[in-house]
């Protein structure tokens, strides 16, 4: 049960005390509009969704040291709580960009000095930054608002890369 995966955040590099699984999701959201100028067998419309992937991982004191696993449990929650951009390092694929977007945790008697849990990372795309999307519609609605006097510059993504702290010059 070694691990297989890692995260890195802010220059910080978090392994896990063992990896059990890891899910790659890749979707595309399909329309019903089709448009026959595009050519055969392509859909107007259809937009690819964020890439997410799920690790399911153990942590465990046994492993490590007493209050391990209770750290690394908060510090993945300050990562979610922060929307820290992430990088996640897997055997197949190393993606860029990620937030971890939801952090699911059981304690029981299988692991009694420590947790098992998944966490989900969701690709950090401009649209999803800029807009919500109505899972019931193909609209895209833009809820954003710069506030009061406050002048907002740069794509959404750049926006991001810029309160992390990372510079793409």
């Amino acid at each position: 049960m070694t691990s297989s995966a890692y995260i890195y955040v802010s220059g910080i590099t978090y392994s896990f005390t063992g990896v059990l699984s890891i899910r790659h999701s890749f979707s595309l959201k399909l329309s019903t509009d089709a448009d026959s100028s595009a050519g055969v067998n392509t859909v107007s419309g259809s937009r690819n969704q964020p890439d997410k992937v799920v690790l399911t991982v153990v942590e465990s004191d046994t492993a490590h040291m007493q209050g391990w696993s209770a750290s690394m449990l908060q510090a993945l929650r300050v990562v979610k709580y922060n929307r820290a951009l992430c990088t996640v390092v897997t055997p197949a694929m190393t993606y860029w960009n990620m937030l971890l977007s939801d952090i699911s945790v059981t304690q029981d008697d299988t692991n009694n000095a420590g947790w098992e849990g998944t966490l989900t990372f969701t690709e950090a795309t401009p649209e999803a930054a800029a807009a919500v999307v109505d899972d019931n519609s193909s609209t895209t609605t833009n809820t954003g608002s710069a506030g009061t006097g406050t002048v907002v510059s740069g794509t959404p993504l750049q926006q991001m890369l810029d309160r992390a702290g990372i510079s793409t010059e």
